[in-house]
């Protein structure tokens, strides 16, 4: 299971929107594992340390998320880190997205996108079609795209933090784990709980959300017409985690 630690001042009503996603992602895949002593507590689950400060005011920094430490052997996460610049929380909570933004973070801190070169789960990289070439997640591409090719297309464009790590947007549209906030549904699909299964995790498919591709129509409804937009998520850091000893 997923604990959250919280420094510094998160409202009650802040802190319930990372309790809803822990929760979530909790049902989604495995969290938990054999005890392990660190830092002088016992974790059988992800720790999460979440912080929202002052950084550099609204639409500079949006914070960093990442794993920290990972398990010997399994090299999944034992605990992450979840940080955010205060006035792009009230900005993000105005505009009615923070709740998905805390979601799609969270997958990060997860392994999402950051584990994915560790573990070998790129093909193409650095060139216009990188791919993730994940048995399961490719699977699950060719049910939603069977002339899509052997292995599901990823983000081509934006900095570190998007590149490579993300869902290719112009093709999964508001699928949650696109790096943009398209549409308003934001669903999760088994696409992406399977690209957890192919970065070592135990899953539960039957709780994904219903999820087709979006025709050209639907994409330009979302206000996705180009390759190159403005990206909130795109001005997220991300962590270098290191691996505990055994």
């Amino acid at each position: 299971m997923i604990t959250l630690t919280f420094a510094g001042q998160v409202s009650r009503a802040r802190r319930a929107v990372f309790e809803r996603a822990a929760a979530r992602w909790d049902t989604v895949i495995e969290t938990g594992f054999d005890p392990i002593r660190f830092e002088g507590a016992v974790l059988t689950g992800v720790r999460i340390d979440v912080s929202i400060s002052e950084i550099d005011g609204a639409n500079g920094i949006l914070g960093q998320a990442g794993p920290t430490v990972l398990r010997a052997g399994s090299e999944l996460p034992l605990t992450g880190v979840m940080e955010f610049d205060r006035a792009d929380v009230e900005r993000l909570e105005g505009a009615g997205s923070f709740e998905d933004v805390i979601l799609h973070e969270m997958a990060h801190v997860l392994g999402f996108g950051t584990l994915w070169r560790r573990k070998t789960l790129i093909g193409g990289t650095g060139t216009m079609d990188p791919r993730f070439v994940g048995p399961a997640a490719s699977r699950e591409f060719a049910a939603l795209d069977p002339d899509g090719g052997r292995a599901v297309p990823i983000a081509n464009t934006g900095g570190a933090g998007t590149r490579e790590s993300h869902w290719r947007e112009l093709i999964f549209g508001d699928e949650l784990l696109t790096g943009f906030l398209s549409g308003s549904d934001r669903p999760l699909s088994r696409l992406s709980v399977a690209s957890f299964e192919d970065i070592g995790y135990e899953v539960d498919y039957g709780r994904a959300d219903a999820f087709d591709l979006p025709s050209f129509r639907e994409l330009a409804l979302m206000g996705i017409t180009e390759a190159v937009r403005t990206c909130d998520l795109c001005r997220m850091g991300r962590t270098e985690p290191i691996v505990l000893d055994e």
